[in-house]
């Protein structure tokens, strides 16, 4: 039986799936938004929570006025605040802001994956 952490969907599938260029997933991926897993041969393997985490990666910066840059720099703050602080921060948020979004992307294993490049 295979877990939502099993890396089991090629670039081509998790692009096709996320309507995305291979291109951009690899870009993803080497701005360090992503970590995929690396097969041996460099082949990168994408998980059910790995799409999903890149499902919100897509809808934030599709806001207006969210970019890459601001993402990560969300990112480096986020590993800077206790969770007690961001749950209160988040309930002064409207249901439909970016850090609903990213509520739901902190509990995605990729948020601890992450964590080494961004704190």
């Amino acid at each position: 039986m295979l877990d939502e952490n099993s890396p089991i969907l090629t670039v081509s599938k998790v692009a096709k799936e996320l309507k995305i260029s291979a291109d951009r997933l690899r870009t993803y991926d080497e701005e360090k938004l992503v970590a995929p897993l690396r097969l041996k041969n460099n082949v990168r393997m994408y998980s059910c929570n790995d799409v999903n985490w890149l499902e919100c990666l897509r809808k934030i910066i599709n806001k207006p006025n969210i970019s890459i840059l601001g993402f990560k720099e969300i990112l480096r703050l986020l590993y800077f605040i206790s969770d007690s602080d961001f749950e209160e921060f988040l309930k002064k948020q409207s249901n439909d802001s970016i850090w609903q979004i990213i509520a739901i992307m902190k509990k995605n294993p990729n948020y601890e994956k992450l964590r080494k490049y961004y704190s």
